[in-house]
């Protein structure tokens, strides 16, 4: 049980400014006050440019120029009940002493936040050696100590299997053990205060639920206070126990858990908890948090007490499923092997990995076709191996009547059959040249394929797919950086469309995306399958979302089927441990959020 008695901190009207040139200031966060105790956990929640992170970088004395704390604001730490800090008049020089020792962090992106070049024991121990003033010996001694507390390393590894460990590399860890490795960091020096920005948006649901049992065991056992941000009020209520609610820079609810959850009273609130898929029964549309706000007022719909959802009826998705068997395969693969690696020289051991391990389903024209698993499992692999953009060992892949998988085939064979299938990434910044405008992306397909006989043919298509997206025409000679997240990954389900495919592959496509503009996304792409006729294959890790999306579920791990079958069967019926182990590491609502009857009550 947690001792939550002693106010550790005190945020009274903070207000953070950024000047934009010829403009006046952008107000980040405005008028913020929240106090937090010794054992607690505080959920802040709100979607991105909420003010979230911007928060706690000001606690962490992170705040950048030109950006500026108000003269009236003040962030205060109790030290003790005698000592007490305003952190906002503290000098650069005096943050070495609290940054880290008293308060720490754990960011967002672990990749980003380690410096490739070094070694993950250095940096493990440069804070331990820096705070504790220690030998690089106990430094080391401490690291691999904080690494099995954090279960990156077994209780029983031997000592010279852990100090190997130490000297590995950020990119020779997966998303899960860097984020480990991170928070080791964080508690490396017993902090009073930790934050936790986001620490589990892009992870798997099974790590995702290790990691927030992790930080609650930690704040349990040594009585630690800790923010925890996120925009996704499913893990907000596996950890907190208060929650602030943030939305354009200011708190519009905050509360016990328990009554933000049970009964929020401000629209936007309720739009955060109705936007997330429902898992155990299939509905038409997500709700959006547009349809809660209007211009910053209550909409209609939103002042009543319930919200009704379209929930399809057992039977109507049962003759879905049928009607969609019923249609001719349009993908088949066949005992398909991918493989990574090289085969050792002279009869040495080979380095062989196997990603794809003797594939074999069918997916049927106009179906959508879900594939879920844990990170490592073979997912994207897979997907790319049906794309042709990586080679198969052995196995077979037919896209109609045509067998794709042929070594022989041509470039321009292959060129053409991409017009045809296309995918969407996850990232969908990374996957959008920052040079080019969004018209230019869009048209970029139709120009290489020459679908289209003359540049306004071309400009015209482009307008009529920003409009099919839900974007302005105006977006047209704007860059990728001008864009939210979710109106780039609406650019790149347009160029993914620009050549009319038949099949399209989404790869984790919503999977960083805020729950609310994950929603807008995932009604844009149900309504574009439908009226295009599309068959996809969409792939998360997210079984309430594939659920959403999807007519069949496939469920792999380690580059094998696990099970297969109606979307209906996968999720209320598991038959495989696998498959029950993922279901059950989904983050939970409250069991008075009652989705099965079709209201939110």
């Amino acid at each position: 049980m947690r001792i939550m008695s002693d106010i550790v901190l005190d945020v009274s009207n903070l207000r953070i400014e950024f000047p934009l040139q010829g403009k006046s200031n952008k107000i980040a966060v405005n008028d913020i006050n929240f106090q937090l105790k010794r054992g607690e956990i505080l959920g802040i929640v709100g979607e991105s440019g909420s003010g979230k992170s911007v928060t706690s970088l000001a606690i962490m004395g992170l705040i950048q120029n030109p950006g500026k704390i108000a003269q009236e604001s003040s962030i205060k730490y109790y030290q003790s009940p005698e000592y007490t800090i305003d952190l906002t008049r503290l000098e650069s020089s005096e943050w070495t002493r609290y940054r880290g020792q008293e308060i720490a962090m754990i960011f967002q992106e672990p990749m980003s936040a380690f410096n490739p070049v070094y070694t993950i024991g250095y940096q493990l121990t440069e804070a331990i050696k820096l705070h504790q003033n220690v030998t690089q010996e106990k430094a080391n001694q401490e690291a691999i100590n904080l690494l099995k507390s954090v279960r990156v390393l077994k209780q029983t590894c031997p000592d010279k299997q852990a100090k190997a460990y130490l000297k590995r590399y950020p990119h020779e860890l997966s998303g899960g053990q860097l984020q480990r490795v991170m928070i080791a960091m964080a508690i490396s020096c017993n902090p009073t205060i930790l934050i936790a920005d986001e620490p589990t948006t892009a992870l798997d649901v099974t790590v995702q639920k290790g990691i927030l049992e992790l930080l609650k065991g930690l704040c349990q056992d040594k009585n630690i206070a800790m923010i925890f941000i996120s925009h996704d009020l499913g893990v907000i209520n596996e950890v907190a126990d208060n929650i602030l609610v943030m939305y354009q820079g200011k708190v519009i609810e905050k509360g016990k858990k328990e009554n933000i959850l049970y009964s929020p009273q401000d629209p936007y609130t309720k739009g955060l908890l109705a936007c997330r898929p429902p898992l155990h029964v299939k509905v038409d549309k997500l709700p959006t948090v547009a349809d809660f706000l209007t211009d910053n007022q209550v909409t209609e719909a939103s002042q009543q007490s319930d919200l009704i959802y379209q929930i399809i009826p057992h039977d109507e998705i049962e003759s879905r499923t049928q009607e969609a068997q019923e249609k001719k395969v349009l993908l088949s693969v066949d005992k398909l092997n991918v493989e990574f690696g090289k085969s050792g020289f002279l009869g040495s051991k080979s380095n062989k990995f196997t990603a794809v391990n003797n594939m074999s389903f069918e997916v049927y024209a106009g179906e959508t076709l879900g594939l879920v698993g844990e990170s490592g499992c073979g997912k994207s692999t897979l997907a790319r191996a049906i794309l042709r953009l990586i080679s198969a060992v052995s196995g077979t892949i037919s896209f109609e009547t045509y067998e794709i998988s042929k070594k022989s085939m041509s470039n321009k064979w292959l060129k053409n059959l991409r017009k045809n299938m296309q995918i969407v990434f996850q990232n969908p910044y990374n996957s959008l040249n920052p040079r080019l405008t969004v018209g230019q992306a869009i048209a970029e397909p139709m120009i290489i394929h020459k679908t289209q006989s003359n540049s306004k043919q071309i400009n015209e298509i482009v307008a009529a797919l920003l409009t099919l997206v839900g974007l302005d025409i105006d977006s047209f000679n704007r860059y990728p950086h001008e864009f939210s997240g979710g109106q780039r990954q609406r650019i790149c389900i347009a160029r993914a469309l620009a050549l009319n495919p038949r099949f399209l592959i989404c790869d984790e496509s919503v999977s960083a995306l805020d729950v609310s503009v994950q929603a807008q996304v995932l009604n844009l792409l149900k309504d574009l399958q439908e009226k295009l006729k599309l068959t996809c294959i969409f792939i998360s890790h997210d079984l309430s979302v594939v659920r959403f999306m999807s007519d069949r579920i496939m469920v792999m791990n380690q580059g094998e089927i696990v099970e297969i079958g109606d979307a209906e069967t996968i999720i209320n019926n598991p038959q495989e441990e696998y498959t029950k182990n993922l279901l059950d590491s989904i983050p939970q609502f409250p069991e008075s959020l009652d989705w099965t009857s079709g209201v939110r009550t």
